[in-house]
């Protein structure tokens, strides 16, 4: 086992002998201290090992013999530190790519922020950078726990967070606080009208109907009160003390025909920007100081273009660095003209879209009437669109002359 290693660490060399009666010379070189072993016959010799330190004296009892020798292999240390040599800037190059390699990993250089909802993205990324989690920090340079704490303590609308830290990307995971909306009415309340119409229907679950199904009513008016005075039955008897009027909170659906009225319009004519087919490419090369254009025109010459940029480029302590892709789209003007029964269409939709933001989910359009605005003349086409829906109207007010309670 030690002559193995010590004949490692002075190299060994596998030579392959030529000549006649290749046993001669091995026993030449055996008798003056040459130490051989793995003696095996080769197709054109003997193939056999040797030390490092012994090949000189080998090589020169051969030449003076007429025998000749072929190195086949080298191994042990100094065959490794020949082959060092000769790659030196290779394994300089990696223990560079390594060691760059490390300083990259240890910053970093992506931050996402998954779970919020009414919080904006900004507001927590410009939190933790406060307190040093933002691209290009060092892992080192901040405290995953404490900016924990510093952000929770920074935005009270965050019930938890949990900033992790994968490779060079910080992931960091909210959950928001739930926010009850108050009851604005917890007192006795009646149920008036939130806009002018006629009452189709009435369904009380509390309080007294004040109107009845073919009634008008205006905005305002009480549809559903709060104060119950209390009636008696022919059939009962009559009590031993007075029934008083007494409050509730009244609640209830009063659906009513409504109406609604919008306002659209519509060039007869109408110029829109189309692409044309022709195209033209930029890549480009950034740096911290400028953007060198790699190949492509640096703007090609249309009147109208379209441009999609598409950027890969990684912030640096420097500054960023990366590629960036534009491709330009020729636009030209096309000139449609409408018919009268198209422009009526387009600016009728238009119309029922204006309506939308008023009109609410669960109402019912029942019919719809076209007011043509504008004469055969004119280059636009005006209408009012007048909408008849059905919709429950009935709004929560607080009795007056009661206080409000909140919780």
């Amino acid at each position: 086992m030690g002559n193995r290693f010590f004949e490692q660490f002075g190299g060994v060399i596998t030579v392959v002998l030529r000549g006649q009666y290749p046993e001669r010379l091995i026993n030449m070189a055996l008798t003056r201290g040459i130490y051989i072993w793995n003696i095996k016959p080769a197709a054109d010799g003997m193939r056999f090992e040797i030390r490092s330190s012994g090949y000189e004296a080998l090589h020169t009892i051969a030449e003076e013999n007429g025998y000749q020798l072929k190195i086949v292999s080298r191994h042990g240390l100094p065959a490794y530190k020949s082959i060092a040599k000769r790659r030196v800037g290779f394994m300089l190059g990696g223990i560079f790519f390594i060691a760059a390699l490390y300083m990259i990993s240890s910053f970093v250089w992506f931050v996402e922020v998954k779970g919020n909802e009414r919080i904006t993205d900004q507001r927590i990324l410009t939190t933790v950078a406060k307190y040093g989690v933002h691209q290009g920090a060092p892992k080192w340079s901040f405290s995953r726990i404490q900016v924990e704490e510093q952000v929770l303590r920074d935005i009270g609308d965050l019930s938890y967070i949990k900033i992790e830290i994968r490779g060079v990307k910080a992931n960091i995971e909210v959950v928001e606080k739930i926010v009850i909306p108050p009851n604005e009415i917890t007192g006795p309340s009646d149920m008036v009208a939130a806009r002018s119409g006629v009452v189709e229907e009435i369904l009380v679950l509390d309080g007294q109907a004040k109107v009845e199904a073919g009634q008008a009513v205006a905005k305002g008016d009480i549809l559903i009160s709060g104060t119950v005075t209390p009636v008696l039955s022919p059939y009962a008897p009559p009590p031993l003390e007075p029934l008083l009027p007494y409050q509730v909170q009244a609640r209830g659906v009063v659906k009513a025909r409504v109406w609604y009225e919008g306002y659209g319009e519509c060039p007869m004519k109408t110029e829109n920007m189309v692409l044309s087919g022709r195209t033209a490419h930029q890549v480009s090369f950034i740096t911290p100081w400028r953007e060198f254009t790699l190949w492509g025109k640096k703007r090609p010459q249309f009147a109208r273009e379209q441009v999609a940029s598409t950027s890969n480029k990684l912030d640096t302590p420097i500054g960023p660095v990366g590629f960036n892709y534009r491709q330009y789209s020729e636009e030209t003007p096309e000139v449609i003209t409408h018919s009268e029964m198209e422009a009526t269409q387009i600016a009728k939709q238009k119309a029922l879209e204006s309506l939308e933001g008023q009109i609410g989910q669960s109402a019912k359009i029942t019919d719809s009437k076209i007011n043509l605005l504008s004469s055969p003349s004119d280059v636009i086409l005006r209408i009012n669109v007048s909408v008849e829906v059905i919709e429950d109207i009935a709004i929560s007010q607080p009795i007056s002359g009661l206080e409000n309670s909140t919780s």
